[in-house]
């Protein structure tokens, strides 16, 4: 039994062609391509998201843009 679970997508033809071309010269599959980028897009969503809570947060309390470093500073000491 495989341990991945095999997926289709449709890619426009010039989209497929680059990403071809990318795993061949970096000797790597389309698969492991495609998992990178969702690794990478994973990665990002959840950097998002704390952006986002952290910025309710901020304006909840006040806090503005300007007052980031001082804050960070204090935090440090």
């Amino acid at each position: 039994m495989r341990s991945a679970k095999v997926i289709s997508i449709s890619l426009p033809p010039d989209m497929n062609k680059e990403i071809q071309a990318v795993a061949k010269e970096e000797h790597r599959s389309m698969s492991e391509l495609f998992r990178e980028a969702i690794r990478q897009y994973m990665r990002n969503r959840v950097v998002a998201q704390s952006r986002r809570y952290g910025t309710k947060v901020a304006k909840k309390k006040g806090i503005k843009p300007s007052d980031i470093a001082d804050l960070v500073a204090a935090g440090r000491k």
